[in-house]
């Protein structure tokens, strides 16, 4: 059986700025630095949105994930299911529309 399984780990920066994403901040300054880069990456698009869920999914492989964590891959998830559902709903009507007026892509 093939574990399909994404080789994907939280980066060495965290660790070097003091952060573990699998439990809560021990320290002002980590809540903080972790408050901030949150924030951030929730405001950089669909990039920012997408590592804060690799980083919880990688997280929850190393045991927990924070409860700051969560909640800012909770927000990515409902934010990038919006965007992505109205991308599959136009994508959809497109194919819709040719082939009402083309016929089946392939033969």
């Amino acid at each position: 059986m093939i574990k399909n399984v994404v080789p994907f780990k939280t980066p060495d920066t965290f660790a070097r700025a003091g952060i573990n994403w699998t439990r809560a901040a021990k320290t002002e300054h980590e809540r903080a630095v972790r408050e901030a880069f949150l924030t951030h990456q929730t405001s950089c698009g669909m990039s920012g949105l997408v590592t804060l869920l690799l980083l919880a999914v990688v997280s929850r492989r190393q045991g927990s994930v924070a409860e700051d964590l969560q909640g800012a891959a909770d927000f990515a998830e409902i934010i990038l299911a919006m965007q992505l559902r109205k991308h599959q709903d136009d994508t959809l009507a497109a194919a819709q529309s040719y082939v009402k007026t083309n016929g089946p892509l392939w033969s």
